[in-house]
Parts: C-alpha cells; structure tokens; sequence
C-alpha cells in the first residue's frame, strides 16, 4: 500500500511543474505565444485534423476561449480551421507546414534545454526524474478524465 499523500508535497510537485514550465518560457521563449496557443499547437500538430470539440475536451478549455485561440493561431497561419465534412456546424482543425515547423522548432529547443539541464544535475538525479515519467504520464491522464474543474473546497493556486 502507498504512504498517505502529504499536501505539503503535493504542493511541492505543482510547484515544480510550474516553475519548470516558467524557465522553459523564458529560457527558449516562445515566438510570441501564449502557454495556450502553444499547446493547442502542439496538440493539434500531434493529433491533428482534429474537432474543435475534442481538441476542447484534450486541452481543458471552455468553447469560448478556444474558438478565440483558433482563431488567432489561424490569423498567424499556424492553424487552418475547416467546416467538418459532415457537420457544418463543428470545426475541424490542422497545422499548418509553418505551425508544424514552428512547433517543432520551440520542441527541439526545449528538448536540448532540459537534456543540458539534466546532464549537469549531480550523479543519478536525472535518471530519478526519467523514471517517473510513468508516473507523471498517468497524472496527466487522471486529470484530464475529470476535466479543468478542481474538487469543491479545494485551493486553486
């Protein structure tokens, strides 16, 4: 059986996630993006020709707010909006060749941040971080099964 969760350390691994993402925002910049934009990029780069309601459901955002981020990214030609073959109501969305590689620059500049970062840690403490990927992985799917809304009572930040 695990050992009971510790708030304090929960605290401590959102905290971490956090500033991880911040550094890599600032350390490799992110071409005029929001974390937003550039994670419906990268979604739909992935995943893509994808539903505006299924990209909604991955990402966690209302209708609203990502029709408006669409909208934008199709404005800078990263995206291109289509009306779905069958639906004419419901949006279909894919990269662009720019977004693609635009994505996969901002990736690959990531990637070599963090592998440097990593390399120069003391002895072992990168493969601790490595083999927690799975664990981190079924994090993020847990979440993503229940949606953006937190547990009533529970704290936001």
């Amino acid at each position: 059986m695990d050992a009971p969760i510790e708030p304090d350390d929960v605290a401590r691994l959102r905290s971490a996630i956090s500033r991880i993402a911040r550094q890599l925002g600032r350390q490799v910049g992110t071409s005029g993006l929001t974390q937003t934009q550039l994670s419906i990029l990268a979604t739909v780069n992935r995943r893509g020709p994808i539903g505006a309601g299924v990209l909604a459901d991955i990402e966690g955002l209302n209708p609203t707010m990502l029709s408006r981020t669409i909208v934008k990214l199709d404005d800078l030609g990263l995206l291109r909006r289509t009306t779905h073959p069958d639906d004419g109501r419901a949006v279909v969305v894919e990269v662009t060749a720019a977004g693609a590689r635009m994505q996969r620059r901002l990736r690959d500049e990531r990637t070599q941040l963090l592998t440097a970062r990593l390399a120069a840690l003391p002895e072992g403490r990168a493969k601790e971080l490595l083999d927690a990927l799975d664990a981190l992985d079924a994090l993020v799917e847990e979440m993503a099964k229940h949606g953006v809304a937190p547990p009533k009572g529970s704290a936001s930040t």
